[in-house]
């Protein structure tokens, strides 16, 4: 009925502890942190690769921009 229940050393392997409050470790963990949030702030995983759609997205913006502008030039 119920799946097997793994043993503690199986739970512990992936535990990762966070450090201690205002310890140097835990500064530089939090400045980490921001620092990826910051540079990344429509990501939740910074990590992650763009896929195909965020470069045709890209490539549309792009043409649409250049097509303005070369529209304004030649009406001036």
């Amino acid at each position: 009925m119920f799946g097997a229940v793994g043993s503690s050393g199986e739970k512990r392997k992936g535990r990762q502890h966070l450090p201690k409050v205002g310890t140097p470790a835990d500064m530089e963990w939090e400045r980490h942190e921001r620092i990826e949030e910051a540079l990344h702030p429509f990501s939740d995983d910074p990590e992650r690769r763009r896929g195909r759609v965020a470069v045709v997205v890209a490539v549309v913006v792009v043409a649409v921009v250049l097509l303005g502008i070369l529209g304004l030039v030649f009406l001036t």
